[in-house]
């Protein structure tokens, strides 16, 4: 249905060209359901743990200036006092780690899905759109026949390779229905 290279693809609706335009043309006009599809982020949060840690850090620090001071404490108490706030700084530290561990998990994650999301941009650049007919269509796919949104929403979405969608991707599909 095309004559050549540099003209456009024609709509296999109306079978004009002059309507239809890439996704990304689509999306940049206000067609916020043509957005492309997101990038995979890992979203985990480490907030409460780095305020819990700073507390806790913060609490032994204050306990060990004005408890170790010389007063009229018991010698045996001084050192239980400093050996609970040793380890408690200790405890923070391995929190912290485990937190660390578990961002870090997330990054691998996101790195999985990166070439889905590669693959799902390059069908978002290549699908065209036809606002005469509000159809969305593949010019390189041999029967050359609208999109359902299902069919769409598959070609545009970010699978990981054990085929579970990346939730970011779902939440904006649910959005765009």
């Amino acid at each position: 249905m095309v004559s050549t290279e540099s003209q456009k693809p024609v709509c296999p609706v109306c079978h004009q060209a002059d309507q239809v335009m890439t996704l990304k043309a689509a999306y940049e006009s206000g067609m916020e359901r043509f957005a492309p599809p997101p990038m995979p982020t890992a979203r985990v949060s480490m907030i409460k743990t780095m305020a819990i840690g700073v507390g806790v850090i913060a609490l032994g620090s204050f306990l060990i200036i004005v408890l170790l001071v010389p007063t009229n404490m018991p010698p045996w108490a001084q050192v239980i006092q400093a050996v609970l706030t040793v380890l408690a700084i200790v405890a923070v530290l391995l929190f912290s780690f485990f937190a660390f561990r578990h961002v870090v998990q997330g990054d691998l994650h996101s790195q999985q899905l990166l070439p889905a999301w590669d693959q799902a941009l390059a069908n978002w650049g290549r699908l065209r759109y036809c606002k005469r007919d509000n159809v969305v269509f593949d010019p390189q796919q041999a029967s050359y026949k609208p999109l359902s949104d299902e069919e769409l929403d598959s070609l545009l979405s970010v699978k990981a390779p054990g085929g579970q969608a990346n939730e970011k991707s779902a939440r904006i599909a649910q959005r765009a229905s």
